[in-house]
């Protein structure tokens, strides 16, 4: 089955690729010493090391209902898909329809990206014109990790992967790498449950995984100047995922750029208004 998507994305082969075996599949006929011929057992398909837990297997296009999935691509946008009305529930391996069974293709502002636990590529796009109404993609590691290394459209996730990596380079696994331009996606939609991940549509709403990326224009962010960064000392450990000074100034939400970000008590600049650990969610 072929997927078109995007400027120079040219073709992707989804859901018609077969994944590779561990060997030939072909059952080989042997002689025992009586003379009997049997079979060898048939070969099995690879099974790659353990890397996520939560709705793992729709993650990787590896659960039951993979086959559904239409990959005749629907043009579609961030700000479309962080419109979505967000399910009352997300089973562990099954899909959420029509969302969870389309393919969406679309052109985004590419904003930061980081290499995360579960071996995935995290890369938050935006809206373009609007970097605020942002949304998160996922590329899997279909080379090592259970369930995308077995399913049909691993060689699917592994060239949009490989692409991403061409353009920007490896990803931090400790921090994100801040990036510029304008990229086309294709990806499966996917709901995710919300636990203050950077980037995080307020729906959940994700491209995970990412099948097709292509970058239009623009590359990495060069790194802000030295004296432009906070001295470490100044980042206050309530916020542990962003740097942020302690106070004085009290600031607020509008006073900083980071969104959906970790709070831990006693949050001295107040950002997190609910009390629910999740600091400017909006």
């Amino acid at each position: 089955m072929l997927l078109a998507f995007g400027l120079s994305v040219a073709v992707l082969a989804c859901g018609g690729s077969s994944p590779t075996p561990t060997s030939t599949g072909a059952d080989t006929p042997t002689t025992t010493a009586s003379g009997a011929v049997t079979a060898s057992p048939p070969s099995s398909l690879p099974v790659g090391i353990a890397c996520g837990e939560e709705r793992w297997p729709v993650k990787t296009l590896s659960d039951k209902d993979a086959a559904q999935v239409n990959f005749t691509p629907v043009e579609s946008s961030v700000a479309e898909l962080r419109d979505l009305a967000p399910p009352p529930s997300l089973p562990p391996s099954s899909r959420i329809a029509p969302t969870e069974l389309t393919v969406f293709t679309l052109t985004a502002q590419v904003v930061e990206m980081k290499f995360e636990e579960d071996r995935d590529i995290h890369l938050v796009i935006a809206q373009p014109g609007d970097a605020s109404a942002t949304m998160i993609t996922e590329f899997p590691d279909a080379d090592q990790c259970s369930g995308a290394v077995a399913s049909a459209d691993a060689a699917e996730m592994r060239t949009a992967r490989a692409a991403l990596v061409a353009a920007f380079g490896q990803p931090s696994s400790s921090q994100f790498t801040h990036l510029t331009g304008t990229a086309t996606l294709a990806g499966v939609g996917f709901f995710d449950f919300l636990h203050g991940q950077t980037g995080v549509a307020p729906n959940g709403v994700e491209l995970h995984p990412v099948l097709g990326f292509a970058l239009v224009s623009g590359g990495p962010a060069p790194p802000p100047p030295r004296s432009a960064l906070p001295p470490a000392t100044e980042c206050d450990p309530a916020y542990p995922t962003v740097c942020i000074p302690s106070p004085p100034p009290d600031l607020d939400c509008k006073d900083i750029t980071f969104r959906r970000f970790t709070v831990l008590p006693p949050d001295p600049h107040r950002f997190d208004g609910d009390h629910d650990g999740v600091g400017c969610e909006s």
